[in-house]
């Protein structure tokens, strides 16, 4: 499988704007054979948490229809980040397009506790399947949680991929984690994050991809854009 991890500079509230740049992302991966790209966490909206609530989507959001006709139209998965509200309570959220298939989403179940006063946690399924594959999905603070990893050997897990949002310090901190879950579960690691000003923090990007050897493959630095990993 060929996933392309969408190192992007989400402009904070400007969801038009923010579209535009997830297409031409997507358009780069399709022309590459990517099989799945993934965004940030919140990579639609940017990590605002203090702008969440006006920002949100509805599930059935006509705003994400685009996504649903690039998906189809290059056979490819997508994942990108968004807030989203659900009886009143706002979730960090994954929304996941398949070729001519409903959008699901996955939610953000552990949550740091800074994000408490703006978001709720939700359990939902973190693995998804395509192409004959399983791809287990985090979203940033849960890179942390060990409970969090608890199925992806009784689900025999094919690629762990993980979207976040954060500064310099968070990403070494994250790397060291992903590499432990690399060697650990014998499974390859991606991870993607954003760049830029993202809730009065520097993103620092540097997005990697480890082998199922703990070994990196692939990286980008803060100012380079779109990784492709030929995953096995």
């Amino acid at each position: 499988m060929k996933i392309a991890l969408a190192q992007l500079q989400s402009e904070s509230g400007n969801i038009k704007a923010n579209t535009k740049k997830h297409l031409d992302y997507i358009d780069k991966a399709a022309a590459a054979k990517a099989d799945f790209i993934v965004f940030p966490e919140l990579s639609l909206t940017n990590y605002e948490p203090h702008l969440a609530r006006e920002l949100a989507f509805k599930q059935n959001d006509s705003k994400l229809t685009i996504f649903k006709d690039y998906s189809t139209k290059y056979k490819l998965a997508i994942g990108l980040g968004l807030p989203l509200k659900l009886n009143n309570k706002i979730h960090i959220a994954m929304a996941i397009f398949k070729p001519k298939s409903d959008i699901q989403f996955y939610f953000k179940q552990y949550l740091h506790e800074d994000e408490h006063p703006f978001f709720h946690p939700k359990k939902s399924d973190s693995i998804i399947q395509f192409q004959k594959k399983k791809i287990k999905l985090a979203i940033c603070y849960e890179i942390t949680v060990e409970e969090h990893l608890q199925d992806i050997i009784l689900e025999k897990v094919d690629f762990y991929v993980a979207s976040v949002a954060k500064h310099k310090k968070g990403m070494e901190d994250a790397e060291h984690r992903l590499r432990f879950i690399s060697d650990n579960y014998k499974i390859p690691v991606l991870l993607v994050n954003n760049t830029g000003k993202a809730d009065e923090m520097n993103c620092c990007g540097n997005s990697f991809a480890y082998n199922r050897y703990a070994e990196k493959i692939e990286s980008l630095n803060a100012e380079e854009s779109l990784l492709i990993i030929n995953a096995e």
